[in-house]
Protein backbone atom coordinates (compact mmCIF):
# COMPACT_ATOMS: atom_id res chain seq x y z
CA UNK A 1 0.00 0.00 0.00
CA UNK A 2 1.46 3.31 -1.09
CA UNK A 3 0.88 5.99 1.62
CA UNK A 4 1.50 8.73 -0.95
CA UNK A 5 -1.71 8.05 -2.79
CA UNK A 6 -3.97 10.23 -4.89
CA UNK A 7 -6.46 11.81 -2.51
CA UNK A 8 -10.22 12.29 -2.76
CA UNK A 9 -11.65 14.36 -5.58
CA UNK A 10 -12.22 18.05 -4.93
CA UNK A 11 -14.55 20.13 -7.11
CA UNK A 12 -12.90 23.20 -8.58
CA UNK A 13 -15.19 25.76 -6.94
CA UNK A 14 -14.38 24.26 -3.52
CA UNK A 15 -10.60 24.19 -4.02
CA UNK A 16 -8.64 26.38 -1.62
CA UNK A 17 -5.18 25.08 -2.63
CA UNK A 18 -4.05 24.60 0.96
CA UNK A 19 -2.79 21.52 2.74
CA UNK A 20 -5.26 19.39 4.68
CA UNK A 21 -2.82 18.36 7.39
CA UNK A 22 -3.08 14.87 8.85
CA UNK A 23 0.06 14.22 10.91
CA UNK A 24 2.77 16.65 12.03
CA UNK A 25 6.08 15.83 13.70
CA UNK A 26 7.16 18.96 15.61
CA UNK A 27 10.71 18.92 16.98
CA UNK A 28 11.91 20.81 20.04
CA UNK A 29 12.95 24.27 18.85
CA UNK A 30 16.42 25.79 19.44
CA UNK A 31 15.19 28.35 21.95
CA UNK A 32 16.88 28.95 25.33
CA UNK A 33 15.54 26.45 27.83
CA UNK A 34 13.63 28.22 30.59
CA UNK A 35 14.48 26.98 34.05
CA UNK A 36 11.51 27.16 36.40
CA UNK A 37 12.79 25.45 39.51
CA UNK A 38 15.28 22.79 40.47
CA UNK A 39 14.99 19.65 38.38
CA UNK A 40 12.80 21.19 35.67
CA UNK A 41 13.59 22.30 32.12
CA UNK A 42 11.28 23.43 29.33
CA UNK A 43 10.91 22.19 25.76
CA UNK A 44 9.45 24.57 23.18
CA UNK A 45 7.45 23.76 20.04
CA UNK A 46 6.14 25.95 17.22
CA UNK A 47 3.21 25.40 14.85
CA UNK A 48 2.13 27.13 11.65
CA UNK A 49 -0.97 29.35 11.64
CA UNK A 50 -2.64 26.97 9.19
CA UNK A 51 -2.22 24.01 11.52
CA UNK A 52 -3.53 25.97 14.51
CA UNK A 53 -6.90 26.12 12.75
CA UNK A 54 -7.27 22.33 12.85
CA UNK A 55 -8.78 20.02 15.45
CA UNK A 56 -6.35 17.95 17.53
CA UNK A 57 -7.21 14.25 17.36
CA UNK A 58 -4.13 12.86 19.10
CA UNK A 59 -0.87 14.32 20.44
CA UNK A 60 2.08 12.38 21.84
CA UNK A 61 5.40 13.64 23.20
CA UNK A 62 8.35 11.36 22.44
CA UNK A 63 11.44 11.54 24.68
CA UNK A 64 14.65 9.53 24.42
CA UNK A 65 15.65 7.80 27.65
CA UNK A 66 19.38 7.66 28.34
CA UNK A 67 20.82 4.34 29.58
CA UNK A 68 21.32 4.30 33.34
CA UNK A 69 22.25 1.83 36.07
CA UNK A 70 19.62 3.22 38.44
CA UNK A 71 17.76 0.55 40.41
CA UNK A 72 14.68 2.40 41.66
CA UNK A 73 11.39 3.05 39.88
CA UNK A 74 11.65 5.95 37.42
CA UNK A 75 8.96 8.55 36.71
CA UNK A 76 9.12 11.08 33.87
CA UNK A 77 6.59 13.93 34.06
CA UNK A 78 5.79 16.81 31.73
CA UNK A 79 3.84 19.91 32.75
CA UNK A 80 2.24 22.51 30.50
CA UNK A 81 3.70 25.88 31.42
CA UNK A 82 1.55 29.02 31.39
CA UNK A 83 2.38 32.72 31.10
CA UNK A 84 1.65 34.78 34.24
CA UNK A 85 -1.19 36.60 32.47
CA UNK A 86 -2.94 33.44 31.26
CA UNK A 87 -6.59 32.92 32.15
CA UNK A 88 -6.38 29.19 31.40
CA UNK A 89 -7.07 26.54 33.98
CA UNK A 90 -4.37 24.87 36.04
CA UNK A 91 -1.51 23.34 34.02
CA UNK A 92 -2.03 19.78 32.90
CA UNK A 93 0.47 17.10 33.91
CA UNK A 94 1.28 13.87 32.08
CA UNK A 95 3.67 11.28 33.44
CA UNK A 96 5.12 7.88 32.65
CA UNK A 97 6.38 5.40 35.24
CA UNK A 98 8.94 2.71 34.42
CA UNK A 99 10.12 -0.14 36.62
CA UNK A 100 12.60 -2.02 34.41
CA UNK A 101 16.11 -1.98 35.94
CA UNK A 102 18.71 -1.10 34.77
CA UNK A 103 17.18 1.28 32.23
CA UNK A 104 18.18 0.80 28.60
CA UNK A 105 18.33 3.46 25.91
CA UNK A 106 14.88 3.74 24.35
CA UNK A 107 12.10 6.12 23.30
CA UNK A 108 9.18 6.72 25.66
CA UNK A 109 5.82 8.32 24.84
CA UNK A 110 3.57 10.57 26.91
CA UNK A 111 0.01 11.57 26.04
CA UNK A 112 -0.16 15.37 25.72
CA UNK A 113 -3.36 15.82 23.72
CA UNK A 114 -4.84 18.22 26.30
CA UNK A 115 -1.66 20.34 26.24
CA UNK A 116 -1.59 20.70 22.47
CA UNK A 117 -5.35 21.22 22.15
CA UNK A 118 -5.06 24.18 24.54
CA UNK A 119 -2.12 25.58 22.54
CA UNK A 120 -4.20 25.43 19.36
CA UNK A 121 -7.07 27.27 21.07
CA UNK A 122 -4.81 29.85 22.73
CA UNK A 123 -1.46 30.04 20.86
CA UNK A 124 -0.20 32.86 23.10
CA UNK A 125 -0.33 30.46 26.04
CA UNK A 126 2.17 28.11 24.39
CA UNK A 127 5.11 28.44 26.80
CA UNK A 128 6.28 24.88 26.22
CA UNK A 129 6.34 21.93 28.60
CA UNK A 130 8.60 21.45 31.60
CA UNK A 131 10.21 18.06 32.20
CA UNK A 132 10.68 16.53 35.65
CA UNK A 133 12.24 13.17 36.54
CA UNK A 134 12.48 11.11 39.71
CA UNK A 135 14.36 7.86 40.37
CA UNK A 136 13.51 5.80 43.42
CA UNK A 137 11.33 8.64 44.68
CA UNK A 138 14.21 11.13 44.57
CA UNK A 139 14.32 14.09 42.19
CA UNK A 140 16.87 13.69 39.40
CA UNK A 141 18.01 16.34 36.91
CA UNK A 142 16.19 15.64 33.60
CA UNK A 143 19.36 15.92 31.49
CA UNK A 144 20.80 12.87 33.29
CA UNK A 145 17.74 10.81 32.35
CA UNK A 146 16.32 12.32 29.15
CA UNK A 147 18.09 13.65 26.05
CA UNK A 148 16.79 17.24 25.87
CA UNK A 149 18.55 18.27 22.67
CA UNK A 150 16.96 20.68 20.18
CA UNK A 151 16.63 20.81 16.42
CA UNK A 152 20.04 22.45 15.86
CA UNK A 153 21.97 19.88 17.90
CA UNK A 154 23.90 17.13 16.14
CA UNK A 155 21.87 14.22 17.48
CA UNK A 156 19.10 11.86 16.44
CA UNK A 157 17.43 12.04 19.84
CA UNK A 158 15.64 15.40 19.66
CA UNK A 159 12.34 15.36 21.61
CA UNK A 160 9.37 15.65 19.28
CA UNK A 161 5.60 15.88 19.23
CA UNK A 162 3.51 13.60 17.02
CA UNK A 163 0.26 15.49 16.40
CA UNK A 164 -2.73 14.08 14.50
CA UNK A 165 -5.22 16.70 13.34
CA UNK A 166 -8.40 16.71 11.28
CA UNK A 167 -9.81 19.26 8.86
CA UNK A 168 -13.41 20.26 9.55
CA UNK A 169 -13.99 21.70 6.08
CA UNK A 170 -16.37 19.78 3.79
CA UNK A 171 -15.86 19.28 0.06
CA UNK A 172 -18.35 18.01 -2.50
CA UNK A 173 -17.39 15.36 -5.04
CA UNK A 174 -18.80 14.60 -8.47
CA UNK A 175 -18.49 11.88 -11.07
CA UNK A 176 -15.44 12.02 -13.29
CA UNK A 177 -16.43 12.64 -16.94
CA UNK A 178 -14.53 13.86 -19.96
CA UNK A 179 -12.01 12.50 -22.42
CA UNK A 180 -8.75 10.83 -21.45
CA UNK A 181 -5.91 10.73 -23.97
CA UNK A 182 -2.20 9.99 -24.33
CA UNK A 183 0.53 11.00 -26.76
CA UNK A 184 -0.69 8.38 -29.26
CA UNK A 185 -4.33 9.50 -29.23
CA UNK A 186 -5.62 11.19 -32.38
CA UNK A 187 -7.98 13.56 -30.58
CA UNK A 188 -8.24 17.30 -31.23
CA UNK A 189 -11.02 18.05 -28.75
CA UNK A 190 -10.43 19.02 -25.10
CA UNK A 191 -8.83 16.06 -23.37
CA UNK A 192 -6.83 15.10 -20.28
CA UNK A 193 -3.23 14.02 -20.93
CA UNK A 194 -0.72 12.35 -18.56
CA UNK A 195 2.11 14.45 -17.12
CA UNK A 196 4.71 13.38 -14.56
CA UNK A 197 6.09 16.11 -12.27
CA UNK A 198 9.54 15.53 -10.73
CA UNK A 199 10.15 17.72 -7.66
CA UNK A 200 13.88 16.96 -7.65
CA UNK A 201 14.21 18.56 -11.09
CA UNK A 202 12.76 21.75 -9.57
CA UNK A 203 15.25 21.65 -6.70
CA UNK A 204 12.41 21.40 -4.18
CA UNK A 205 14.40 19.58 -1.49
CA UNK A 206 11.87 20.51 1.22
CA UNK A 207 9.57 17.82 -0.17
CA UNK A 208 10.49 14.47 1.41
CA UNK A 209 8.00 12.31 -0.49
CA UNK A 210 6.78 11.68 -3.08
CA UNK A 211 9.70 12.73 -5.25
CA UNK A 212 7.43 12.67 -8.32
CA UNK A 213 3.73 12.24 -9.10
CA UNK A 214 1.22 12.16 -11.97
CA UNK A 215 -0.20 15.69 -12.32
CA UNK A 216 -1.90 15.46 -15.78
CA UNK A 217 -2.85 18.45 -17.92
CA UNK A 218 -5.61 19.65 -20.27
CA UNK A 219 -5.23 20.39 -23.97
CA UNK A 220 -7.41 20.51 -27.07
CA UNK A 221 -10.08 22.43 -28.91
CA UNK A 222 -13.50 23.41 -27.60
CA UNK A 223 -16.11 23.07 -30.37
CA UNK A 224 -19.67 24.26 -29.82
CA UNK A 225 -21.34 22.80 -26.68
CA UNK A 226 -18.50 20.29 -26.10
CA UNK A 227 -17.79 19.58 -22.40
CA UNK A 228 -19.12 22.96 -21.33
CA UNK A 229 -19.84 23.28 -17.63
CA UNK A 230 -22.51 25.99 -17.75
CA UNK A 231 -25.17 27.01 -20.33
CA UNK A 232 -23.64 30.49 -19.97
CA UNK A 233 -20.48 29.22 -21.71
CA UNK A 234 -22.53 28.07 -24.71
CA UNK A 235 -24.46 31.36 -24.95
CA UNK A 236 -21.32 33.51 -24.68
CA UNK A 237 -19.54 31.44 -27.33
CA UNK A 238 -22.40 32.17 -29.76
CA UNK A 239 -22.31 35.95 -29.29
CA UNK A 240 -18.55 36.43 -28.89
CA UNK A 241 -17.27 39.04 -31.40
CA UNK A 242 -14.89 37.84 -34.13
CA UNK A 243 -11.26 37.74 -33.05
CA UNK A 244 -12.11 37.13 -29.39
CA UNK A 245 -11.08 33.77 -27.96
CA UNK A 246 -13.90 31.36 -27.22
CA UNK A 247 -14.08 28.64 -24.56
CA UNK A 248 -10.73 27.18 -23.43
CA UNK A 249 -9.81 23.64 -22.42
CA UNK A 250 -8.99 23.78 -18.71
CA UNK A 251 -9.11 21.64 -15.55
CA UNK A 252 -12.69 21.02 -14.44
CA UNK A 253 -12.00 18.85 -11.40
CA UNK A 254 -8.87 18.63 -9.24
CA UNK A 255 -7.86 16.23 -6.49
CA UNK A 256 -5.24 16.06 -3.75
CA UNK A 257 -2.08 14.05 -3.16
CA UNK A 258 -0.55 12.90 0.11
CA UNK A 259 2.76 14.60 0.79
CA UNK A 260 5.53 14.49 3.41
CA UNK A 261 7.43 17.77 3.68
CA UNK A 262 9.19 20.29 5.94
CA UNK A 263 7.24 23.42 6.92
CA UNK A 264 8.77 26.82 7.79
CA UNK A 265 9.39 25.71 11.39
CA UNK A 266 11.25 22.61 10.08
CA UNK A 267 8.49 20.39 11.44
CA UNK A 268 7.81 17.29 9.35
CA UNK A 269 4.25 17.42 7.99
CA UNK A 270 2.26 14.57 6.46
CA UNK A 271 -0.93 15.76 4.82
CA UNK A 272 -3.06 16.24 1.74
CA UNK A 273 -2.27 19.06 -0.69
CA UNK A 274 -5.32 19.94 -2.74
CA UNK A 275 -5.43 21.04 -6.36
CA UNK A 276 -2.43 18.93 -7.40
CA UNK A 277 -3.94 16.40 -9.84
CA UNK A 278 -6.16 17.09 -12.87
CA UNK A 279 -8.97 14.53 -12.79
CA UNK A 280 -11.25 16.01 -15.44
CA UNK A 281 -10.97 18.57 -18.22
CA UNK A 282 -13.68 20.72 -19.73
CA UNK A 283 -14.41 23.84 -21.75
CA UNK A 284 -15.02 27.12 -20.00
Amino acid sequence: NNPFRTGPGVVDEDDDYSATIEIVYAFAQPQPKVRHRKGLETLNFKFSDRMLGSKVVKAQLWLHLRPTESTGPMVVSVRRELPPSSSSSAPYVSHKEMRSRPYESKWIMLDVKRFVAEWFKNPKDNMGVSVHTTVGGQSEHPQRIIDLSTLTDDTSYVPFLEVHVSDTRKHRTKRTVGLECDENTDEKRCCRYPLTVDFEEFGWDWIIAPKRYEANYCSGECPLVFLQKYPHTHIVSMVTPPGVAGPCCAPRKMSAISMLYFDQQLNIVYGLLSGMVVDRCGCS
